[in-house]
């Protein structure tokens, strides 16, 4: 790849992000004025930044920093809470109906507490989704007890507070956003100390237990948009990928094993869309039945 393409590669990069942090702000104001823990100015500051240390140094990027790039990049995925906001368009459903008993919050094995952590995460989407600010702190702690369990950074745990914060004051914009970095800090903890399986479970198991809420919306509203939303094979892809590419000794451990045989009987059942009432209920199922048996105490 030449330095010309290289650039623009970057320079695509980071007018995404550009646009991402615009959107963010537009989105805080028109929910209702700023939190006060929006920095815009020093983001955009940090974007300017990057622009221009982009413009200068692209040329030279070895080959092991651009797939390093790459790599960094792949991990943004959509979240459940974008997912939740579609479901929420199609059939406004009873998010209550959704909650879970709570699980256990610790685990025999790092590789469960990183799923049952991703799980959560999504549990965290529903409640928001409910506008229940109680279930939000009830699961926000157990969401920093099981991050604590992985090893992650003081400056990660501290985000407790905000949660509980944010929920006492029934803002439901922040609570995604701060649930968002929450999610992504420890992810980015866990790649910083070579677990690159553990960040990739914690995605697999927020996306597994996304679909089973999803499935499960569009059983009861029995509408092909809402099970049209389920339709997601490329992402269910991409996530076998990065379970494909990890280490042989992390790759053939019992809890990768079983997500991404999961994850390969979801993707499965949503191929070829439309998705009929069957497949939809063999999705709710597959998920259902995986989530137990991974947030329960033994397998």
């Amino acid at each position: 790849m030449n330095s010309a393409v290289e650039t623009i590669l970057v320079t695509l990069a980071v007018a995404g992000a550009l646009l991402y942090l615009g959107r963010m702000a537009w989105t805080r104001f028109r929910g209702g004025g700023c939190c006060g823990h929006c920095p815009v100015k020093k983001l955009l500051l940090i974007a300017v930044l990057l622009v221009v240390t982009s413009a200068t140094h692209a040329a030279t990027l070895s080959e092991a920093q651009r797939q390093s790039a790459e790599r960094v990049a792949a991990l943004t995925l959509p979240t459940p809470a974008e997912f939740f906001a579609a479901i929420d368009k199609t059939s406004q459903p009873d998010w209550m109906s959704f909650y879970r008993d709570p699980v256990p919050t610790t685990y025999p094995t790092r590789p469960r507490t990183a799923l049952n952590l991703g799980t959560l995460v999504t549990d965290a989407y529903v409640a928001v989704e409910a506008q229940d600010g109680q279930q939000v702190k009830n699961i926000g702690k157990d969401i920093i007890t099981l991050a604590r369990g992985l090893g992650v950074g003081e400056d990660v745990l501290t985000r407790g507070k905000s949660i509980g914060d944010f929920a006492d004051k029934n803002d439901w914009f922040a609570l995604r956003e701060e649930l968002d970095a929450t999610t992504n800090d420890v992810r980015r903890a866990m790649v910083a100390q070579r677990d690159e399986a553990l960040a990739t479970l914690i995605s697999a198991g927020a996306w597994i237990r996304a679909l089973q809420v999803g499935a499960a919306a569009a059983a009861l509203n029995g509408e092909p948009a809402s099970a049209a939303l389920l339709s997601q094979p490329a992402l269910l892809a991409w996530l076998r990928s990065e379970l494909a590419a990890l280490p042989e000794q992390s790759r053939g451990g019992p809890v990768v094993t079983r997500t991404d045989m999961t994850l390969s009987v979801l993707e499965d059942n949503m191929q070829p869309a439309p998705l009929d009432e069957t497949r939809v209920q063999a999705i709710r199922e597959s998920a259902a039945q995986f989530v137990a048996d991974m947030g329960s105490k033994e397998p």
